[in-house]
């Protein structure tokens, strides 16, 4: 497993949390409940990001 792989192991290990936490009514008021909203859409998207970019630099590496 390399540094890219625990990163994102780590941002779906958070994201299992806070997802838990919604679905569990952890959430103590709406504003609560939409920061953890917040979090999981901003955590999805740097995970979404980091695993582009990294895939498109690996590819760029192979093909010169």
């Amino acid at each position: 497993m390399d540094i890219w792989d625990e990163v994102v192991s780590e941002y779906n290990n958070e994201l299992t949390k806070l997802r838990n936490n919604v679905s569990d009514g952890q959430a103590d008021n709406f504003a609560h409940y939409r920061q953890l909203v917040g979090n999981i859409y901003g955590i999805e998207w740097s995970r979404n990001k980091l695993t582009e970019i990294v895939k498109k630099r690996l590819y760029e590496e192979e093909d010169d």
